[in-house]
């Protein structure tokens, strides 16, 4: 680490102390050139902040103290995930360990005292939480993680339905996070092997359960020697087990100590009371009274796919039902399902933007389906991917949504802040709506220093209908426009569609237009430091190497939905084939390999796994999306629309208007009359 100091770069930019104060603070009226002489010589310097300094002389502090009982291989998850999580918020963290010791404890805080912290975030603490804040001089920022908190605990409900025995014993976990205080009305027992042996051995029908998963190992080894017992386990642990067998007295649950990590952080900008989830990580076997037969699945040829052709051979493995999985490109998909020859496929993959159009026609309703329940119930957020007309004919296989990545060093260089600021008396910030976004690209485009490094504000399609449509449709929502079928015609918002355009056009004319016909070659622009932003599906974003970027919702956060669904065949005679490959697959442990490789899934708290957040860490965001995204499928109450086909009138029609110079009226009027001649392709009346 430098030595260098901020006397050391003011010597060598030859400016004040002060001068160099407000650049790294970026404070204060300095000019364009000072900042560029102040920021050389600091990375000339190999200038390094210290922290500490930093926060004796800031009000508002750097540091934010953990105080845990000890840091160890079950709470260094933790402390990792928070240390790294910091870091990205210029905060450090600070370590004290209580060692579950009371006087101990008590030092801790005295010491906190003697620091100038942001924040104190406490795990499994052994005295009172009020007791906690009379110890502390100040205890507005005291954030505590226990059964007893108001901001932060665990629901371990599930777990208590696991719970079918009288004699459950639970062993303690002093020196971690406390689980065992969450089960007070069960016998506690100490952790120690020779007492639990002890317990094993003496006692029958009992359900033991632990919370590090090398002891749940030493307890189903003992258990082999013991196999008369009808001893179950339940393990609740952070780590990942990863297996794909089925073990008959052991039931797995897992918590994300990411997750954790992010509730504290979060408790930083909006203090409130979170519930932290677990779920049951095993591998399952369901009934299966069919062997060698096979079910065929018809899907999109994409990355997804792929994944799937690969863990399809687990399935098999464990059910001997062959899979063949029959991909097809974009053309022949459609092909297929305009004809409606479908009798040959058990299982079919379909867009979400064909699922009102299609779905009724050629899925059976999973209604009456128990086994599908117990998935269905968890996908709170997808049920536009699952429901038509409040009967569930679907479940979503690959949901997408889109977002926006933003180049962080864009957003946080100090000259373009200070040009941006100038220009438009505001902060430079990521586009929150539609008019920002255009003033950035304008401001981006128009400049002219070094600063800029060539960055195009984002990359836009050429001329792919379909793809401009869900460049433009979103931005039209976002301000409220909306479209209604009424007595066999479309009306859209005269007012919102011309601003819609207006802003679209100017918007078009600063970015890089891409020939290319989909979205690929807009994430390999952001990826290559071509653009500034990238605004697409998360499917797509899969792609973008993770680097330092920022994420946010779209301008306007009125998202278009992608993706799409699984259904049985209409046709199918193998349903409860279909049904057994659906349960296997919306499992955890197939689930979490599918993430792990890239693929979109339904899911919540897997996206916060460490190894999955690490790679693509806007997933884990995306899921509070898909509540506000819309995506035009029906009009009325549940008159299906063709979705693509209406989508790629739209898009042509702006590209036709933009290439002729057509002002927004005219585009608005084409789009109508082609709606018209289209209506009956349209509108299903059926």
């Amino acid at each position: 680490m430098s030595n260098a100091t901020i006397s050391d770069i003011a010597k060598k930019a030859n400016v004040s102390i002060g001068t160099v104060s407000n650049v790294l603070n970026k404070k204060g009226n300095v000019k364009i050139e000072t900042i560029r002489k102040v920021e050389e010589a600091a990375k000339l310097l190999s200038y390094v902040r210290n922290t500490n300094a930093l926060s004796i002389r800031q009000k508002e502090s750097t540091i934010v103290a953990l105080v845990m009982p000890q840091l160890n291989d079950l709470t260094s998850a933790l402390y990792t995930n928070l240390y790294h999580e910091l870091i990205l918020r210029n905060l450090t963290l600070q370590l004290y360990e209580t060692n579950s010791n009371i006087e101990t404890e008590r030092e801790c805080y005295q010491q906190i005292n003697q620091q100038n912290c942001r924040a104190v975030f406490v795990v499994n603490p052994i005295d009172s939480i009020e007791n906690l804040k009379s110890w502390l001089d100040d205890s507005s920022e005291l954030f505590v993680l226990s059964p007893s908190s108001e901001n932060l605990k665990f629901d371990l409900s599930k777990i208590t339905k696991k719970i079918d025995n009288e004699r459950i014993f639970v062993v303690k976990d002093d020196l971690t996070f406390g689980f065992y205080k969450y089960f007070k009305d069960y016998k506690i027992i100490k952790n120690r092997m020779n007492i639990i042996y002890q317990e094993l051995k003496t006692n029958d029908n009992l359900t033991i359960l632990v919370f590090d998963d090398k002891l749940a190992s030493r307890i189903s080894t003992i258990l082999e020697n013991m196999p008369d017992k009808n001893i179950k386990i339940i393990l609740l642990t952070s780590k990942n087990i990863v297996s794909f067998k089925q073990s008959e007295n052991k039931y797995v649950f897992h918590y994300s100590a990411n997750k954790i990590a992010l509730d504290f952080l979060s408790l930083l900008d909006s203090p409130a009371t979170k519930a932290i989830n677990i779920y049951q990580t095993n591998y399952q076997l369901f009934q299966n009274n069919s062997n060698n037969t096979s079910i065929d699945l018809l899907m999109l040829e994409t990355p997804f796919s792929k994944i799937l052709t690969g863990l399809a051979d687990d399935f098999y493995s464990k059910y001997h039902i062959k899979v063949t999985i029959h991909t097809k490109s974009f053309s022949e998909m459609r092909t297929i399902l305009a004809s409606g020859k479908l009798t040959d496929y058990d299982l079919i993959r379909l867009d979400i933007s064909d699922f009102n159009w299609y779905g009724r026609k050629i899925f059976q309703s999973l209604e009456n389906q128990p086994g599908l329940q117990p998935i269905i119930s968890k996908l709170d957020n997808w049920h536009k991917y699952i429901y038509l007309d409040k009967v569930p004919y679907s479940i979503p296989l690959d949901p997408s949504v889109q977002m926006m990545l933003y180049q962080k060093d864009v957003f946080n260089n100090s000259i373009l802040q200070k040009q941006f600021a100038e220009k438009y008396d505001t902060e430079l910030l990521p586009p929150t709506t539609y008019s920002e976004l255009a003033d950035f690209s304008e401001f981006l485009t128009n400049l002219n220093i070094p600063e800029k490094n060539n960055y195009y504000p984002l990359s836009l399609i050429d001329s792919a209908g379909t793809l401009i449509a869900s460049e433009f449709l979103p931005y039209y929502h976002s301000i409220g426009g909306k479209i209604e079928y009424r007595e066999g015609l479309f009306h859209f918002n005269a007012e919102e569609f011309i601003q819609t355009y207006n802003l679209y056009q100017k918007i078009r004319l600063q970015s890089k237009i891409e020939n290319k016909s989909w979205w690929d070659s807009e994430t390999i622009d952001f990826d290559n430091k071509k653009t500034a932003l990238v605004i697409g599906f998360t499917n797509h974003l899969n792609n973008i190497d993770q680097t330092q970027y920022g994420i946010a919702p779209i301008p306007g956060n009125k998202p278009a939905l992608g993706g799409g669904v699984i259904g049985i065949g209409k046709s199918s005679k193998k349903v409860t084939e279909s049904i057994l490959f659906l349960q296997w697959l919306y499992q955890y442990q197939i689930q979490h390999e599918i993430a792990l490789m890239g693929g979109d899934v339904p899911a919540t708290d897997l996206f916060f796994e460490r190894e999955i957040y690490e790679q693509f860490p806007f997933l884990s965001y995306s899921t509070e999306l898909y509540s506000t995204g819309v995506r035009k499928t029906k009009v009325g109450q549940n008159q299906p629309i063709n979705t693509l086909l209406f989508e790629k009138i739209i898009g042509t029609e702006v590209y036709n208007g933009i290439q002729n110079t057509l002002d927004a009226t005219d585009v608005l009027i084409n789009i109508n009359n082609t709606l018209i001649k289209n209506i009956f392709r349209i509108i299903d009346n059926n």
